[in-house]
């Protein structure tokens, strides 16, 4: 007879009920404040730190359900603090699922295939064992059987034979798909401060949404500022670029559009851009980047997002571009005064549109 402790602390540990009402909170606090920083760096886990949860213990027993064990002291009994790891990959499905995002749709033909090896069915015996469904089922046992009494401070929880559930792997073949990122900025002397960080929390989570549907591997995240001028800088220039005079933006958009069809494949690349800046542009400038967005963007982007941060009365690049693009569903305008409305845009970048023509 030997204890064995399933603990909330490990990796995947977001199976212990108790556990996902702490992430579910962080992630409420993401939804309902807009603090994206929470998500951390791209692609990195989150250190998560629960306060107040002793882990139930475990004990094997046989199939007559005999065995003998002292159960913990239970959720919220005033144990020491836990630190756990989140996935990436499991934050950014519960944010997309609260957040109602769709799946990005990939074109092209993927001509490189990658295989893989996924669990999609659960059976009785087997070599890996799964834990959150035993862990499940377990406790539903444990309940039934009255080991497990929460009202009576018993909180044993018995993993007999039938519980166990185990992985079955097999062969996944699929196409590897290739995304192109194009984030534009204006850098004239009126974008700096709040309007830089709020711009900053957009594009990363931005990142970690097309790394998180395409994979890390197979996207590439470009960087473009323009004042009067445009010019691609690396990911550490993006946000250090000197702020200069005067503001046109339809060069950033004809640069872009250009290095697009240049430097790839439409045919077999998925192609994104995202413009962030005040809005506050000649009369003509956009007349002129509506023209480049029908003519040489949209025909073959996946998606085209123009922000307008923190906007003020002589903003007039989305007053224009909503004319032809009010509903569409390649090109998406927003604008965004504060932090709590991060999450709002998020959604208006990346929500489903159908097309009303």
């Amino acid at each position: 007879m030997f204890e064995d402790k399933i603990s909330s602390n490990d990796s995947e540990g977001a199976f212990n009920e108790f556990v996902e009402d702490q992430i579910d909170e962080l992630i409420e606090g993401i939804l309902r404040d807009g603090q994206l920083e929470n998500m951390a760096g791209r692609g990195s886990d989150v250190i998560v730190e629960v306060e107040g949860i002793e882990p139930p213990r475990f004990m094997h027993g046989d199939e007559s359900g005999e065995g003998q064990g002292q159960g913990g002291a239970g959720p919220g009994s005033g144990s020491d603090k836990i630190r756990f790891s989140l996935p990436f990959q499991f934050l950014m499905e519960r944010l997309a699922k609260k957040l109602n995002l769709p799946n990005l749709r990939k074109e092209g033909e993927g001509k490189i295939h990658a295989y893989s090896y996924e669990h999609k069915t659960f059976g009785p015996v087997g070599v890996v064992l799964d834990r959150r469904r035993t862990f499940k089922r377990a406790l539903k046992t444990s309940i039934a059987l009255g080991d497990y009494r929460p009202a009576d401070g018993v909180y044993e929880i018995k993993i007999r034979r039938k519980d166990r559930r185990y992985k079955q792997f097999e062969t996944i073949e699929k196409p590897k798909y290739k995304a192109v990122v194009f984030y534009m900025s204006d850098i004239s002397y009126s974008t700096y401060g709040e309007r830089i960080e709020l711009e900053k929390k957009m594009v990363g989570f931005i990142q970690n949404w097309l790394d998180f549907n395409y994979g890390p591997n197979n996207v590439e995240h470009r960087f473009f500022v323009h004042d009067s001028k445009a010019h691609e800088v690396v990911e550490s220039d993006f946000y250090n670029v000197g702020n200069a005079g005067g503001t046109r933006a339809a060069p950033v958009f004809d640069l872009v559009s250009s290095i697009a069809v240049s430097e790839y494949d439409p045919n077999n690349v998925n192609f994104y851009g995202f413009y962030f800046g005040d809005g506050e542009l000649f009369e003509d400038d956009p007349k002129e980047i509506m023209q480049i967005m029908s003519d040489r963007m949209r025909p073959f982007f996946n998606r085209l997002g123009v922000v307008e941060v923190m906007p003020s009365s002589y903003s007039n690049l989305v007053k224009k571009l909503k004319a032809r693009y009010a509903n569409d569903p390649i090109v998406r305008l927003s604008e965004i005064k504060k932090s709590e409305q991060l999450i709002q845009v998020i959604k208006n970048l990346f929500k489903e549109v159908h097309a009303q023509y």
